[in-house]
């Protein structure tokens, strides 16, 4: 099992991943998701943990499934 710490590092990597592979900076899926940039960037540098429902906007913004946020497999 993951440390929350671990988790929130991997969450993190995912979520830039992702957002940089679709080609959308901080700012853009921030207001996709209706998040401030900062916060966007805090969670991706594993300061925040954020909500499911955070995740779920994000997800939505991303055009992934949530699973896909939380598949550190890769």
């Amino acid at each position: 099992m993951l440390s929350k710490k671990s988790f929130t590092e991997n969450l993190g990597k995912k979520l830039r991943y992702i957002r940089e592979q679709k080609g959308l900076s901080q700012e853009e899926l921030a207001y996709e998701a209706g998040l401030y940039r900062t916060y966007v960037g805090h969670i991706e540098n594993a300061r925040y943990s954020p909500t499911a429902y955070v995740v779920y906007r994000l997800a939505k913004a991303l055009k992934v499934p949530i699973s896909e946020l939380f598949n550190f497999e890769n």
